[in-house]
């Protein structure tokens, strides 16, 4: 009730999640791994993270910035995975993720959040089969 926000970027619907709809903003790519996402057996439920506010603070040439990744998925080991769909990676990107990993290593030592992991794929087309394997490393 309180994801109440308007775009002109394209929308998806969606099943396994709470929002009824996932704006993309790269129309095939996340198209792509929405699709994956939705029909993955080992997705209980997502979200895209769109105007929720879960930003990671990190640095990148001496400048703070924050990193707003794509997805928050619920794999059903019960981890909340923090995934990213990445085409290509810069610097830039590379100390997002580091800021994502130790974000992650972080909540999961204090423990309050349950078990986290952070994800990037590269390709949307083989995002099943990197969830399954995800689910099955625990």
């Amino acid at each position: 009730a309180d994801v109440d926000f308007l775009t002109i970027r394209p929308c998806v619907s969606t099943k396994k999640s709470h929002v009824d709809q996932v704006v993309l903003d790269a129309k095939y790519w996340e198209k792509a791994a929405v699709d994956q996402i939705e029909q993955s057996k080992v997705v209980d439920y997502y979200v895209r993270n769109d105007h929720l506010g879960l930003m990671i603070p990190y640095e990148y040439l001496q400048v703070d910035h924050n990193y707003e990744p794509d997805f928050l998925v619920r794999l059903s080991n019960g981890v909340i995975l923090i995934l990213e769909i990445k085409g290509k990676e810069d610097n830039q990107d590379r100390a997002k993720h580091d800021a994502a990993r130790r974000w992650v290593s972080a909540v999961n030592n204090w423990g309050g959040l349950g078990q986290w992991d952070f994800h990037v794929c590269y390709d949307p087309y083989l995002l099943d089969t990197q969830l399954s394997e995800l689910v099955d490393e625990d």
